[in-house]
């Protein structure tokens, strides 16, 4: 099976690493290579008592654990939480790291959700996979090969959202356990991220017959949900 590189792209620090996280280390630990995108660092979703110039590098740091924990990179854009915009400016910055790191996977936001910053973000990637992947357009880096575009499951986003490819990341979920934990929002925030990612999980992996699974849809959805267990 031949090496792939896949890229996770959010909003915010730990849109990718919780809803693609499963994925990604399953990905990791067969030998591929792993690219995390956070477009904005989510430093206005503050601890009590912290500014957001003050937890923006405590994200960052997070998000750079979380990856090394999981044998990735980390890669954390300047634009500030909440001023997100679906611009060709953003579309061809993440265009350009697509090209960077020759990403032939890349996993995104779904496209409706109740936060402005995910539709954002999801309309930024389909700009980047098309300029990325297309040979004829100019940037300094030659194409991505990008063959397979998947958008993750969040509760953020759930409107429309219908599962096209279920995994099975049975083998994959204690490292991304324990990788998950470097983020402060994943235990700390007064919305039980990680407890509810991982009763999805739970419940993913039950309609498969494994004890713990993810899902992604596809733009748009057609045909019947396929199981990825190999």
């Amino acid at each position: 099976m031949s090496k792939k590189t896949i890229m996770a792209v959010g909003a915010h620090t730990g849109d990718a690493q919780l809803t693609c996280g499963m994925l990604l280390c399953r990905h990791a630990l067969q030998g591929d290579d792993v690219i995390i995108v956070d477009l904005t660092a989510g430093e206005r979703g503050t601890p009590p008592g912290m500014t957001p110039e003050q937890f923006r590098p405590l994200n960052v740091e997070a998000s750079g654990r979380f990856a090394e924990r999981i044998g990735g990179k980390s890669v954390v854009l300047d634009t500030p939480d909440g001023e997100l915009e679906a611009n060709r400016e953003n579309a061809l910055a993440l265009c350009d790291i697509m090209r960077e790191y020759h990403v032939d996977t890349v996993l995104y936001h779904w496209k409706n959700s109740i936060h402005r910053d995910h539709v954002a973000a999801h309309t930024i990637t389909e700009d980047a996979i098309f300029y990325a992947s297309l040979g004829t357009f100019p940037r300094p880096l030659p194409p991505a090969p990008v063959k397979s575009f998947m958008c993750a499951e969040n509760w953020e986003d759930a409107e429309g959202f219908m599962p096209y490819y279920y995994y099975d990341v049975t083998e994959a979920f204690p490292l991304w356990k324990e990788a998950v934990r470097e983020l402060w929002l994943a235990e700390h925030a007064s919305f039980k991220y990680l407890r509810y990612y991982e009763a999805m999980a739970v419940a993913r992996g039950a309609l498969i017959g494994k004890d713990y699974g993810t899902c992604f849809a596809v733009p748009p959805f057609v045909g019947a949900p396929k199981i990825v267990t190999a």
